[in-house]
């Protein structure tokens, strides 16, 4: 005969924290489950407005089956059954351009700011930080569901907690990144951080228009995308939710559609940046693009994104 054995109190407290912490990561997982969710529907409702097209089996998922997250289908899509044969088509009107950037960000500065400190002679990227910090700042509605896609603590190497890199060498770049990143920041804010908003900055910026700096020159350096300056005057700009796709060389790249490519009867939509459908999809497999970054070496790769491909990987060890 079998008889039951009774756990001790002591057993009865193991049990309980076990529950309580699968529990608490239920919660959280639910949680993030939520938020994405919302973040996507707001994301999708503001760019099929403005003429744009979500596909409807797209899903944004935390963690995804690659990384922190992602996207992935959810149901059974097939090359070809569809009309429009994108995943994703935001339009040009919601991009984040070098265009933009000076509209939005010039009438803010003072003239004799601008005089030792034009804001035409910076490059795209920093104009996009600033104008990024700056929408952060005021809490813009129109690009609210951008902001609000956005991580806190984005994937750059250098960024965060440096003495956490397990690599030496990478650990040694992060280093030297992170002093460099500073010196930008700090020139940076003390020409133009005194006339962007601040009312809706989160707190852990402290209201420091360098650590914001930072934030966002990390945005621009891992989501910055290359484009045709003929839409927004720049050779580099942030496109919303095209830039949550994650990298896999086996995939094809973004594709910013030219007069060819939509033809006299649509042309609203040259301009506008796109993800392929390029083969057929099962529920749960994550949409990979290919970020084209062929040519940077594992130290950029890292640098910019917080990670190294396997492509880049092996260029090294060769």
């Amino acid at each position: 005969m079998r008889v039951a054995h009774r756990p001790s109190s002591f057993q009865y407290v193991i049990i309980f924290s076990l529950l309580l912490i699968v529990s608490t990561q239920q919660y959280h997982q639910a949680e993030a489950n939520e938020l994405d969710d919302d973040i996507l529907q707001a994301l999708t409702y503001k760019i099929v407005n403005l003429g744009g097209y979500v596909h409807p089996s797209i899903k944004l998922v935390s963690p995804s089956p690659c990384c922190r997250r992602g996207i992935i289908s959810s149901e059974d899509v097939t090359l070809g059954n569809d009309d429009q044969g994108f995943w994703v088509r935001v339009p040009p009107t919601y991009h984040l351009t070098r265009n933009l950037a000076m509209q939005t960000l010039e009438p803010l500065i003072p003239k004799d700011v601008l005089e030792y400190a034009p804001l035409s002679t910076l490059d795209d990227g920093a104009l996009l930080l600033l104008l990024l910090v700056h929408l952060k700042g005021i809490g813009s509605k129109e690009w609210g569901p951008y902001l609000d896609s956005l991580p806190d603590r984005p994937g750059c190497g250098w960024y965060g907690d440096i003495n956490n890199i397990a690599d030496e060498e990478y650990k040694h770049v992060a280093q030297e990144s992170k002093r460099y990143v500073s010196r930008v920041a700090s020139g940076m804010a003390a020409d133009y951080g005194a006339f962007l908003a601040k009312e809706h900055w989160p707190k852990e910026w402290q209201n420091s228009a360098e650590k914001a700096i930072e934030w966002s020159l990390c945005i621009v350096s891992s989501r910055g995308t290359a484009a045709s300056p003929e839409y927004g005057g720049g050779v580099i700009k942030l496109v919303p939710l095209v830039d949550m796709f994650n990298h896999s060389p086996e995939h094809k790249g973004f594709k910013e559609l030219t007069k060819e490519d939509v033809g006299i009867d649509a042309s609203h939509l040259e301009g506008s940046f796109a993800v392929r459908i390029e083969k057929d999809y099962h529920p749960g497999e994550e949409i990979f693009v290919d970020y084209n970054l062929s040519d940077y070496a594992p130290e950029e790769w890292f640098m910019s994104h917080g990670f190294v491909p396997k492509e880049a990987s092996h260029r090294q060890e060769l």
